[in-house]
């Protein structure tokens, strides 16, 4: 049986990957997220393309997870706006911050339960800190990866993500979604 990953949030840390030496014991079922952590995450720090995060087990150095996060703004429809109480902003863009890749380790997604959700926690915390330091941030986003799990939005909305009406459309391997960083829980 899985142990729920909050059980040893006493031993987890979340680094960034400048200073993880060694990335070559994480594997996803999905090469794509092998292939970004290892080869493409360090180049895209250095261009400011993005900024990954690491969750470490410090009992054993076990990386669970990571997450890539980058600045991101999200346009919401007459309707969305009315569902999150901003139908009186007289604009359709509004600031967010995307969750660019989240991949949880082959090993450790058999042992414990609740690291995706862990890691959103975390990306959470990291746009509400945005406006603790003067950046106004309303919304995480996540393009929710259909091509390799047709599952994952399912797991997106339970994590309080709903699907954005303007950006979606049956051709994509992808489906784009938000996250209202005011509702659900306290900050």
């Amino acid at each position: 049986m899985k142990q729920d990953i909050m059980n040893i949030e006493k031993w987890l840390t979340l680094i960034p990957i400048t200073e993880v030496e060694s990335l070559s014991h994480f594997f996803n079922e999905y090469e794509e997220y092998n292939k970004f952590l290892k080869e493409d995450a360090k180049e895209y720090e250095k261009l400011n393309i993005s900024r990954t995060h690491i969750l470490v087990n410090l009992q054993n150095g076990q990386i669970l997870a990571y997450m890539s996060l980058v600045a991101d703004s999200v346009q919401l429809s007459r309707n969305e706006k009315e569902i999150v109480e901003l139908g009186f902003i007289p604009f359709s863009t509004f600031p967010a911050m995307k969750i660019g890749k989240l991949a949880v380790d082959r090993d450790a997604k058999k042992r414990y339960s609740g690291i995706g959700s862990l890691m959103i926690r975390l990306a959470r915390g990291f746009a509400a800190n945005l406006n603790n330091k003067g950046i106004a941030c309303r919304f995480l986003t996540i393009d929710a990866d259909v091509e390799h799990n047709p599952n994952v939005t399912q797991f997106y909305m339970k994590n309080g993500f709903a699907a954005n009406e303007r950006l979606n459309n049956k051709n994509r391997v992808t489906v784009s979604m938000r996250k209202d960083i005011f509702v659900d829980e306290n900050l």
